[in-house]
């Protein structure tokens, strides 16, 4: 074994051994791209190959990714097939104000949920079967200015991923999302003076903002939960109406599980404009793929950027024919009967659940 700068041990090719760490790691997007857009472009403008997203992609021992671009590249290249952690990549979205942004805007293959990617500078592991070298991080370059924004390549080092050999033949998949999603914006505003749905918040209305939000999390379909006055047709999505009159936001998610064909519904208030799709990317890949993931922050609940099972409609149901309307309750009971789970945050996140309730609350926030 040999050390590169730093310390960090890298694993000769002789040294390779029948004995790999076998990872139950969480992937939640895979990408190839058929070109290269900054690799090779010094001062040269960026190349336009698109990136692609993929359910699956296929590993070829010594060679890469079939498909991407570093697909035999050269002999023994370090990085035949890179890794990035979705939590990185969602703190720099979060510190940079970006939103709606896929993880591929990075250019990595393979993004995991959970996993320390540092820690594998130097080892052999293995996912889904197939096993790989970890090299040296994938440093960040300039490049990421551009391709993110500026700021990004300060934000990344040191994290910026992780460059691996290919040691098997295989194939990689990410994990089934199965889920759709609704936007809660049948309120009545009655704080804030009008309707929230139609704030600008980035430069569009705060309704088309979560809308966008939910699908770059790749919900299947996208619902509206909305005022029986209200047009919402501009907006391309199905738009439901409370059966249960008055009842607050649980009547809203009560029609969402009615209605969704998915296993599980991403419930999302309107007025929540600081959550990113790499988030609540990351809660839905939370537990087993039946279930319900509810935030809870400082034992607090936040019953509104959740995610739901279809099979707790009937209960939903029940309550509000009891009328407990409280979504918070709906939420323990959920956890209770076993249908969901609780996924706790450090304090840190509690900025992303601030909600806009009043012009006030606009001021402080802008």
């Amino acid at each position: 074994m040999e050390l590169r700068d730093g310390g960090r041990p890298v694993l000769r090719e002789k040294e390779q051994s029948d004995q790999a760490m076998a990872l139950n790691m969480k992937i939640s997007h895979l990408y190839i791209s058929p070109g290269h857009n900054f690799f090779g472009h010094h001062e040269q403008p960026p190349g336009e190959h698109p990136l692609l997203e993929q359910r699956e992609i296929q590993c070829v021992a010594g060679r890469g990714i079939r498909g991407d671009r570093f697909f035999d590249y050269k002999d023994n290249y370090k990085g035949q097939i890179t890794f990035f952690s979705l939590e990185v990549f969602d703190d720099v979205c979060r510190r940079l104000s970006l939103h709606n942004n896929t993880p591929g805007i990075t250019r990595r293959n393979v993004f995991t949920v959970g996993q320390d990617l540092n820690a594998l500078i130097g080892e052999e592991f293995e996912v889904q079967g197939v096993r790989f070298a970890g090299i040296a991080e994938c440093s960040p370059c300039y490049w990421m200015d551009h391709a993110v924004a500026p700021g990004a390549e300060a934000l990344m080092k040191g994290r910026g991923g992780l460059r691996a050999r290919v040691l098997s033949d295989g194939l990689i998949r990410s994990e089934p999302m199965n889920h759709s999603a609704v936007i809660l914006a049948g309120g009545k505003s009655t704080r804030m003076g009008s309707d929230k749905a139609w704030l600008e918040v980035r430069g569009q209305s705060m309704l088309e903002g979560q809308i966008g939000l939910v699908r770059a999390t790749g919900a299947e379909e996208v619902f509206v939960s909305g005022r029986t006055e209200t047009d919402y047709s501009a907006f391309g999505c199905p738009v439901l109406h409370d059966d249960f009159h008055g009842a607050g936001p649980l009547a809203g998610i009560e029609r969402a599980l009615a209605n969704t064909k998915s296993s599980r519904v991403l419930v999302l208030a309107v007025d929540l404009p600081e959550l990113s799709a790499s988030f609540l990317r990351m809660l839905a890949i939370n537990g087993p793929q039946a279930m319900g993931a509810i935030p809870r922050l400082n034992g607090k609940i936040e019953p509104l950027a959740a995610i739901y099972p279809k099979n707790a409609w009937r209960l939903a149901v029940e309550l509000l024919h009891a009328d407990v309307n409280s979504v918070s309750i709906f939420a323990e009971r959920c956890v209770q009967t076993g249908i969901a789970s609780f996924v706790d945050l450090p304090a840190s996140e509690v900025v992303r659940f601030t909600n806009w309730n009043s012009p006030a609350d606009i001021l402080a926030l802008r």
